[in-house]
Formats: structure tokens, C-alpha cells, sequence
């Protein structure tokens, strides 16, 4: 039986609110920002600063546990929206590579 998501996507979009650490291609500096969500093939996370569509970016998300590894993805960014009033930008990507 088919699964009836109301965004007709390909995957459930998880909802999360945690930590992360990324690098934007051709640079070794980390930056830090917080995922808001997950699916089987994108993340949408939130930092301070602003990452062109386009851009290659490799993100790390590091549990509290150390049993579980850390997720370990590189993506495509897609958008990138600004929050004016706090400073931040919203960015969404698609996994190309885990």
C-alpha cells in the first residue's frame, strides 16, 4: 500500500534540531550551523552565514551518543533564504554523496 505524503515527496522529511559542522568546498574552515530537518536524500539546516546555490558543501552531524557514528554527507545546495530579523540563513541542499 502506498504511503500518502501530503508533500508527494520521496522521502519523509524528519524534523531535528541539533548541531552540525560543515565546509564549504575549496576552503578548510568549519563552520557551525543547526539542522531543522532531514530526509533520505536532503538536510535543511540553519547558520550565520550565507551559502550560494550551487555550492558543494561537506556536513558532519555528530550524536551525543559515541556508540553511533557521525552522518558524514556532502550536498548540493538549493537555497538559500535569509532570516532578516535574526541574522541567519535557512539552507536546503540535496545529498550527493554519504
Amino acid at each position: 500500500m502506498p504511503l500518502d505524503y501530503s508533500e508527494k515527496r520521496n522521502f519523509f522529511r524528519m524534523n531535528v534540531d541539533c548541531d552540525m559542522e560543515y565546509i564549504v568546498n575549496g576552503s578548510n574552515e568549519k563552520e557551525q550551523g543547526t539542522v531543522l530537518n532531514l530526509s533520505g536524500d536532503g538536510v535543511s539546516f540553519l547558520t550565520k552565514e550565507k551559502v550560494d546555490p550551487g555550492t558543494i558543501v561537506s556536513i558532519s552531524i555528530a550524536p551525543e551518543n559515541t556508540v553511533t557514528p557521525p552522518l558524514e554527507v556532502t550536498v548540493e545546495v538549493l537555497r538559500c533564504e535569509s532570516d532578516n530579523d535574526a541574522g541567519r540563513y535557512e539552507i536546503a541542499g540535496n545529498i550527493t554523496q554519504q
